[in-house]
């Protein structure tokens, strides 16, 4: 059986659908660098919104860490360069593409000094406190410490 994604309806049904279960569409660009709109998925937005409120100024969403490279960072500390991953079973793990792809990303990231933490729905849903809990401890560890760690 197949399944489909709010991607894949039409832009009338998408917004009839969004408006009926309150999910808030693509937020326009706010022009900082390297930052794009944001996700439609609401455990995501809770997410961002989330880490926005402890965080004010500092996150930046679907950010582009390194030049010449298309992937994005859900969630980024680009001060501090810490990488927060929202994970969805459909996009990372419904193929051995996909799972590969993921691992050959994180690796590029961490080759790039980049701290990379990984989240689920379950992990945003059921233990949200938890989740800014150690995004905070791992922001506040880092802080005059040198990018340019050994790892």
């Amino acid at each position: 059986m197949a399944r489909i994604t709010l991607n894949d309806l039409a832009p009338n049904v998408r917004a009839r659908i969004m408006a009926q279960y309150g999910i808030a569409g693509p937020k326009a660009k706010n022009g900082k660098s390297g930052q794009a709109a944001t996700s439609i998925s609401p455990y995501a937005d809770r997410l961002g919104e989330e880490l926005d409120r402890q965080f004010p100024g500092r996150m930046v969403r679907e950010y582009r860490p390194i030049p010449g490279r298309r992937f994005r960072i859900d969630f980024a500390f680009p001060a501090e360069k810490v990488a927060i991953e929202f994970d969805g079973y459909r996009h990372h793990g419904f193929s051995h593409a996909g799972f590969h792809g993921g691992a050959a990303r994180q690796n590029i990231l961490v080759g790039h000094h980049w701290w990379i933490l990984r989240y689920t729905l379950k992990d945003v849903r059921d233990h949200l406190d938890d989740v800014v809990a150690q995004v905070s401890t791992l922001l506040e560890g880092k802080k005059g410490e040198s990018p340019c760690r050994t790892l």
